[in-house]
């Protein structure tokens, strides 16, 4: 059983384009590139935050950002409104992420309703992707709140992209907090992500799925949300 060790909100939504582009103005971001997928994952040099995916909009979430940058986005969000914005770790991120249940879908034709994941529409694209029956649209990200929030109110906690998390990357759970805090006795170089995104096939589209990445990786398939600590006010 997780006790979590203090209460928190978590984003209703991940963090989108216009709200990072506000902290980039005052905060440059270096970038050597993303990795894009056009048929297979390469790094673009030409792609970065700005321009992920065709058609971006303010309201999409923001991608090709490290750990270092959504730490830092962090940092600068919890200085400028007073509040401590974080990361979540990977066991908060599982509790609100299961909402109390499980998948919020009882049939997969109804996952596209839910969660933008590998799909119809995305199979249309790239044939002979291993997807969900059912169309949703979007061959890559889509616009945060696009489909049903959870039971928390929580949009796209499954699917759209994968969010960074503080842990450290270990291949099991043995020894690992049971209050909610970060693993970080493991692999650190490498950071867990949680939830899926547009790329993820349906067997991994659920809250337990864990990947792991680099801490300095960047892919239109990898963003972020935040966490606010409750009672925390600088």
């Amino acid at each position: 059983v997780l006790l979590l060790a203090a209460p928190l909100a978590a984003g209703v939504y991940e963090v989108t384009v216009g709200e990072y582009s506000e902290f980039a103005r005052d905060n440059p971001r270096t970038s050597e590139g993303c990795m894009v997928y056009d048929g297979e994952w390469r790094l673009h040099a030409s792609v970065d935050w700005r321009n992920a995916v065709p058609g971006q909009m303010s309201s999409h979430p923001v991608t090709c950002v490290s750990f270092g940058d959504a730490s830092a986005y962090a940092e600068w969000l919890s200085k400028r409104t007073g509040h401590s914005y974080r990361l979540p770790s990977a066991a908060e991120w599982e509790y609100f992420a299961r909402a109390g249940g499980g998948l919020p879908w009882t049939h997969d034709v109804d996952a596209c309703q839910n969660a933008n994941a590998a799909d119809a529409t995305a199979a249309q694209t790239y044939p002979g992707w291993v997807a969900f029956e059912c169309a949703d649209s979007y061959v890559r990200s889509a616009p945060v709140g696009t489909f049903r929030v959870n039971a928390f109110g929580l949009a796209d906690t499954l699917g759209n992209v994968f969010e960074w998390t503080q842990d450290c990357w270990r291949d099991d759970y043995a020894n690992v907090p049971v209050d909610g805090s970060p693993v970080r006795d493991g692999d650190c170089a490498q950071r867990e992500a949680r939830g899926g995104s547009w790329f993820t096939p349906p067997r991994f589209v659920r809250p337990a799925y864990r990947n792991r990445f680099e801490a300095g990786y960047q892919a239109t398939s990898l963003g972020f949300r935040l966490v606010r600590e409750i009672g925390n006010a600088r």
